[in-house]
C-alpha cells in the first residue's frame, strides 16, 4: 500500500494548516503511516486536505476490502452533525450525505477491464452536547472528526480543515502522553476526566515570554510568543512570534506567525493567518488571511432565521448549514470601526471597508 500526492494544487500551497506549511505536514503524515500492505497504489489528489488519522482511516478501510476489483474510490461517512458543520457547503458532498473523496486506488497489475467499487471510510468523532441559552438559540450537538480528509472547493475549507486538524492533533498528542494523563487525574477541577487529561497538556517553546497570570491549556505555543497578564490560550495554536496584549483569549483557534491580538480580544473557532492585526472583537468563527486587519467591527456569524448561511465557491453561491459562521478575510483586506458584516461574507483582498455612505454602498455589493 503507498500514499502518494504528487503535487499540491496552487491554492493549497498558499495556505497553512496548523500553523505548518500544508506540504510539510501532509509529507510528514504520508511518511508516518505504517504501509504494510504492497498491493494497492493510491493516489491523492492534488486538492485534498489530510491528516495522519485521516490515512489511516483511507488505511483501515482499504485494509478489510476483501473483494477483486482493481479500482476503488472512497466515501467518508461522518454523523449528520459533523457534515452540516465541516462538509454541507462542499462540492463534494453527495445525496446520501456522504463525501466523495478525491482518492483513488489502483491495485497493482490491475488491466483498465477489471471493475471499479466505493468503499466507505469511517472516522472518530468528538461529539459535545452544547447547551445554548434559550436567548441564542436550541441546544445542539457538535460533532468533530478525529481526522482530517477534505477535499478543497473554497477558502472556507481552510477554517474548517483547522478546526478538523486541531482537534485530530490534540487527540494524538493527549493519548502519547502519560504523564499528562496523572496530571488531569490529580487535577481538581469539577469536570469531567477526558476534559482535565485534554486541559492538562501543553507544549511551549522555551523562549516565549508568558506572564505568570495568563493561562495556557491544551495548546501548543510557538517561538518568541509574548502573551501578557490574564491571557487565556485554550485548544488552540500559537505560531512564531504571536503578540497576545493584556487579557486577550483564544479558544479552539490557529493563529500565525507575526499576528498581533491587542487588549482583551477574545478569538474564538478562528483562523489567523500571518502577519494580522485584530482588535476589539469579538471574532468568531471567522477566517483572516495575510496582512489582513479588523478594527471594532461587528462580524455576525448567526442567522436568528435559521436560514442557511450563503459562501461563495468556485461553482457559485452555496449553502452552509451549520449554525455559526462569520466572516472571510481575504489578504490585506481591512474592516474598519463601526462596520457590520453579515454571516459568511468574503472581503475581497486588498478591500478596505470604512462607514460612510460611499462605503456602505460598496459594503453591499459584497453581501450574498
Amino acid at each position: 500500500m503507498s500514499f502518494k500526492q504528487k503535487r499540491l494544487s496552487d491554492s493549497l500551497q498558499k495556505r497553512r494548516l496548523l500553523c505548518q506549511d500544508i506540504n510539510t505536514i501532509q509529507q510528514a503524515a504520508i511518511a508516518s503511516i505504517n504501509q504494510k500492505n504492497n498491493d494497492w497504489d493510491i493516489a491523492l489528489s492534488d486538492n485534498l486536505l489530510f491528516d495522519q488519522a485521516g490515512l489511516q482511516a483511507l488505511q483501515d478501510a482499504l485494509a478489510s476490502y476483501s473483494g477483486n476489483a482493481g479500482e476503488l474510490h472512497f466515501k467518508l461517512q461522518l454523523s449528520e452533525q459533523a457534515v452540516r458543520d465541516y462538509y454541507s457547503h462542499s462540492t463534494f458532498l453527495q445525496t446520501d450525505g456522504s463525501v466523495l473523496l478525491p482518492v483513488k486506488a489502483i491495485r497493482k497489475g490491475s488491466s483498465q477491464s477489471d471493475s471499479i467499487e466505493t468503499l466507505n471510510v469511517a472516522i472518530a468523532e468528538l461529539t459535545t452536547k452544547i447547551n445554548y441559552p434559550l436567548s441564542l438559540t436550541s441546544a445542539d450537538i457538535n460533532s468533530t472528526p478525529l481526522g482530517l480528509l477534505m477535499p478543497y472547493s473554497c477558502d472556507h475549507d481552510y477554517l474548517f480543515a483547522n478546526q478538523v486538524a486541531l482537534f485530530s492533533m490534540l487527540n494524538l498528542h493527549i493519548r502519547k502522553s502519560p504523564l499528562n494523563g496523572l496530571r488531569g487525574i490529580f487535577s481538581r477541577r469539577k469536570i469531567s476526566l477526558n476534559q482535565r487529561v485534554a486541559l492538562a497538556w501543553k507544549k511551549v517553546a522555551k523562549n516565549a515570554d508568558i506572564h505568570p497570570t495568563a493561562i495556557i491549556e491544551g495548546s501548543v505555543i510557538g517561538e518568541g510568543c509574548r502573551i501578557g497578564a490574564h491571557c487565556v490560550v485554550r485548544y488552540s495554536i500559537l505560531g512564531k512570534n504571536v503578540q497576545l496584549h493584556d487579557g486577550a483569549k483564544v479558544e479552539y483557534s490557529c493563529v500565525d506567525d507575526n499576528s498581533w491580538l491587542m487588549h482583551d480580544l477574545v478569538l474564538y473557532r478562528s483562523l489567523v493567518e500571518s502577519d494580522v492585526f485584530l482588535i476589539h472583537g469579538p471574532y468568531q468563527f471567522s477566517y483572516f488571511q495575510k496582512q489582513s486587519a479588523a478594527f471594532a467591527s461587528i462580524m455576525m456569524d448567526y442567522r436568528p432565521d435559521n436560514k442557511p448561511i450563503r459562501i461563495g465557491t468556485a461553482n457559485g453561491v452555496k449553502d452552509y448549514k451549520g449554525r455559526f459562521l462569520g466572516a472571510l478575510l481575504e489578504e490585506k483586506a481591512k474592516v474598519y470601526g463601526g462596520t457590520l458584516t453579515t454571516p459568511g461574507i468574503t472581503i475581497p483582498a486588498g478591500k478596505e471597508i470604512t462607514v460612510g455612505a460611499e462605503s456602505v454602498t460598496k459594503a453591499k455589493d459584497l453581501i450574498n
